[in-house]
């Protein structure tokens, strides 16, 4: 499906990513969005905090939020428009509140990692069932402290700086190091995941 995926255009892809009812469909449609825009994102990040390392995490975050209100496209706009404008408010409103010093942490629960906009029961219940094995697998491969950093961040939306002082960590990198950590576990452990599915797609089909 990836070279079918490549040829699609911006709203094609949307569309199938939004009709996605598996997870390979889903990476592939969202990887292909996330090949083509990424370079452009961080840029566009880049123009309103001037710091290359908060553009990539902006960038990031730009990228989930664009996945969670995938449904909030309906192709009115181009792509590029819809994308471009969460960039702005998201770095826009992350500048405000660097510029600031903001540094109120909320309480973390399950509802921050639960999308708000209105979707269909169904579709609830299998976007809940995403979010519990993914706090299954983080809790079986991260350390405590690399989970409250990770739900801090992309739950919560708050800056890696204010972690970082917020929990009073040590380490020269700060919460960043924690990030860093946690995804690569995480990939690792979903790397081999992948792998064991291959091997045994393959012994199935022997």
């Amino acid at each position: 499906m990836r070279p079918i995926a490549a040829s699609l255009s911006d709203e094609e892809l949307m569309s199938g990513l939004r009709l996605a009812t598996d997870r390979e469909s889903t990476e592939i449609f969202f990887g292909e969005v996330f090949n083509r825009y990424h370079g452009r994102v961080v840029s566009w990040c880049h123009r309103v905090v001037k710091n290359r390392d908060t553009a990539h995490d902006l960038a990031q975050e730009v990228f989930l939020k664009a996945y969670r209100h995938r449904a909030a496209f309906r192709g009115e706009s181009r792509f590029s428009t819809w994308l471009y404008a969460i960039a702005r408010n998201h770095c826009l409103t992350a500048a405000k509140k660097l510029h600031a010093g903001a540094d109120r942490i909320e309480p973390i629960g399950h509802a921050g990692l639960r999308d708000a906009a209105a979707i269909k029961p169904d579709l609830a219940a299998e976007r809940g069932e995403l979010y519990q094995g993914m706090r299954q697998l983080m809790a079986r491969t991260l350390d405590p402290m690399e989970i409250r950093v990770m739900m801090l961040h992309y739950g919560h939306e708050v800056p890696l700086a204010t972690i970082t002082r917020k929990l009073a960590l040590t380490n020269p990198s700060g919460a960043k190091a924690y990030i860093v950590n946690a995804r690569r576990k995480l990939q690792n452990v979903l790397r081999r995941r992948k792998l064991q599915r291959e091997y045994w797609r393959d012994e199935m089909a022997a």
